[in-house]
């Protein structure tokens, strides 16, 4: 009885699913090929970013610093 219950509490929101998943089963099937492609780099990104998250901790102190200026260039 318990299941009846709760099945009965999921019938409508599994009703108004369906008609969206076969709208979305076609993106699935163009995401796929495309996720094979980008896993490669991903590999080759993750290294690079290990370098640049060091540089970013530079950088950060001089934007704070370059703003005001630009501010006073802006005008001329």
């Amino acid at each position: 009885m318990g299941f009846a219950c709760i099945d009965a509490v999921y019938e409508p929101f599994y009703s108004a699913v369906e008609p969206l998943n076969s709208q979305v089963e076609p993106f699935y099937s163009q995401v796929e090929p495309l996720n094979s492609q980008v896993e490669p780099l991903n590999s080759q990104v993750e290294p690079l970013n290990s370098q640049v998250e060091p540089l970013n901790s530079q950088v950060e102190p001089l934007n704070s610093q370059v703003e005001p200026l630009n501010s006073q260039v802006e005008p001329l």
